[in-house]
């Protein structure tokens, strides 16, 4: 079959496709036009405040560990040290512990502050000390006199004296007074109040001595008393 050759200045037909069983011209293909996917382009920005996010999240964190297991040098108490007996620098040692705004110890650095003071009240071993744990007050204290009593079984109780005990110094050998007794008779037969300020060994005898602090007008009265071993020690509750 001949085939036409196209006519000159004429436009070659459309192609005609069969569309919905009606032959109609068709068309080239429409390009697809690209979604755009919004906000990609601040992904990156995004990630990257995300991870200094976490990095500054992770060093709180880390600072907080640092600070709560922080521990400090204080000054503890090596070995027993009794009320009013001098403090050496034996008798302390250095304590780790974590700060506590509740507590006061004294610093390790400052240790030195301590040593040559006298004990405030009886320091146990182990106890944290605190500026208020010792005193430059000397024994005995103005207007107290320390008297050494010496004592047998019988003339104090079996319960342990502890220093900064109340007691009562009650003359063992006390009689009933006459009527015509003078005031000072009867001023050397009453009880004096005293405070224990430590307590000796019992030697082979079972005797042992306890010095206590008596009122300075007493001393002599109680010295006396007491080297003739006339005096009972009676424990009192603490004022």
């Amino acid at each position: 079959m001949p085939v036409k050759a196209p006519m000159l200045g004429k436009q070659p037909a459309p192609p005609v496709g069969q569309i919905n069983g009606t032959d109609r011209p068709v068309g080239p293909p429409l390009p697809v036009q690209k979604l755009r996917q919004p906000g990609r382009s601040k992904r990156p920005l995004m990630l990257a405040l995300m991870v200094l996010l976490m990095v500054v999240s992770a060093l709180a964190a880390w600072f907080f560990v640092q600070k709560s297991t922080e521990r400090v040098a204080v000054v503890g108490v090596a070995q027993d040290v009794s009320w009013g007996q001098e403090i050496q620098a034996s008798d302390l040692v250095a304590v780790e512990m974590v700060p506590d705004p509740a507590l006061k110890p004294v610093s390790w650095d400052q240790r030195s502050t301590l040593v040559g003071q006298l004990a405030a009240t009886d320091l146990q071993t182990g106890m944290l000390l605190t500026a208020r744990s010792v005193t430059d007050v000397q024994i005995p204290p103005p207007g107290k006199a320390l008297v050494g009593v010496l004592v047998k079984s019988g003339q104090v109780p079996v319960t342990p004296l502890s220093p900064q005990d109340q007691v009562l110094l009650v003359p063992a050998d006390q009689q009933a007074a006459p009527p015509a007794a003078s005031a000072a008779a009867a001023a050397a037969a009453a009880p004096v109040e005293a405070e224990v300020y430590t307590v000796g060994a019992t030697d082979a005898n079972g005797t042992r001595t306890v010095d206590v602090l008596v009122p300075q007008a007493s001393a002599a009265q109680i010295a006396s008393a007491a080297a003739a071993g006339r005096l009972a020690i009676v424990l009192v509750p603490r004022s």
